[in-house]
């Protein structure tokens, strides 16, 4: 995947947004992390085949995060995240796929499975600071993983996904005053030639007032992504509800 061409687009995003910030009024720092529950729809290969006949279920993922924001207004905020995906699954084919250079048939019994984990880093921006917030920015996320598939005839192929991709940062958050209760919606986005990357959640979260103020939130999460290249083509979305805690301090 090659991201040459979007990364002046980006650049000047974010030299748009350093002239219009503003900045948080106060030192803080958020961290958090919870599980989402996500299922799986697409495909994958070429020939493609399904998320289904691949046999793919509903898995647990994790996720932590980390983020510093002050009051200075040149410099950007920064978020630190990292989301383990993981997945493992066992099925017969009713069609023939390709993954790399291997072909795998019809009728066989494989094994597969795949690592969407990554480590990212947002520098964002918060354009709005009140009962209504909006933070916009950058994101770089790197991912580290494979797509592993392996046949009863001792058939394999293992393609690693080792690539940083720049993505454009924004939330929306809506506080309900003097309740504790937020609403937000979050999102990373990136398109490029017939390679696109898609994250949004949307939740509700409540924080309670204390000296650490401690906070639980629950929502919906959807990532989409597609990537052809060489070595790689897929149509995956993964979808589901999510819960998590959260610290400021």
């Amino acid at each position: 995947m090659r991201i040459s061409k979007i990364s002046l687009a980006l650049g000047f995003t974010f030299s748009v947004l350093t002239s219009a910030s503003y900045a948080d009024t106060i030192f803080g720092v958020y961290a958090g992390g919870g599980k989402w529950t996500s299922d799986y729809s697409g495909k994958a290969g070429d020939p493609s085949v399904t998320t289904k006949d691949l046999g793919f279920t509903d898995s647990s993922n994790s996720f932590y995060y980390i983020a510093i924001e002050h009051p200075v207004p040149i410099i950007p905020n920064i978020k630190i995240q990292h989301q383990e995906i993981q997945s493992s699954q066992s099925a017969t084919l009713t069609q023939t796929f390709g993954l790399g250079d291997s072909t795998f048939t019809a009728s066989t019994r494989v094994d597969s499975d795949f690592d969407l984990s990554s480590n990212e880093a947002t520098l964002y921006y918060e354009v709005l600071d009140n009962w209504l917030n909006l933070d916009l920015g950058i994101t770089v996320r790197q991912y580290d993983g494979y797509l592993y598939a392996k046949d009863s005839m001792n058939n394999s192929e293992k393609v690693d996904l080792d690539v940083a991709i720049p993505l454009l940062y924004g939330k929306f958050q809506f506080d309900l005053p003097l309740s504790g209760l937020s609403l937000a919606v979050e999102t990373n986005f990136v398109s490029y030639q017939d390679n696109r990357l898609m994250d949004y959640q949307a939740k509700v979260a409540y924080l309670f007032d204390s000296v650490l103020d401690l906070g639980v939130e629950a929502g919906y999460r959807k990532m989409s992504l597609k990537v052809d290249d060489n070595d790689t083509q897929a149509d995956l979305d993964l979808k589901g509800p999510y819960v998590g805690a959260m610290l400021h301090f």
